[in-house]
């Protein structure tokens, strides 16, 4: 179990053949990769910037996996998110979780994805041809989190 804030490339092929090894009792391994779009509102992003206090993000990350530990039976999970100058294409985000059935598995991951969108500390900027803007999270977004 493990989270990992990184600047450099996410090769998620590698680190999910690794997750899966080590799982092999799991009866189910899922993956969620969330990746830089080529556009935003009909504007070409040339890149994204995303800035993050580690220390805070960290210790925000494990107040939600433990709220959702005790919500789904999880056996095993590793997050890896980027920070640093990312490119459209280019993975920002994968989400690996084990358990003994999907659906455990499944939920876990779609929450955890919401709340990486509206509880951890990151800041970012897309960077367009003429152009940067910093993003403000989506009002659907912030209806998601309750509490």
């Amino acid at each position: 179990m493990k989270i990992i804030f990184k600047k450099s490339k996410i090769f998620y092929g590698s680190s999910l053949e690794k997750f899966s090894k080590i799982n092999n009792q799991a009866g189910a391994v899922l993956t969620f990769v969330g990746k830089v779009r080529p556009k935003n509102n009909n504007k070409n992003i040339t890149s994204i910037e995303i800035e993050i206090y580690e220390k805070m993000a960290t210790v925000q990350m494990e107040k939600i996996i433990s709220k959702l530990n005790a919500k789904y039976d999880i056996l095993d999970y590793l997050i890896i998110h980027r920070y640093g100058k990312v490119y459209p294409g280019e993975t920002i985000v994968t989400v690996f979780v084990c358990s003994k059935h999907r659906k455990e598995a499944f939920r876990f991951i779609e929450e955890t994805v919401d709340w990486l969108k509206v509880k951890i500390t990151f800041w970012k900027k897309e960077n367009y041809e003429s152009h940067s803007e910093w993003v403000e999270q989506k009002k659907k977004d912030k209806e998601f989190a309750t509490d």
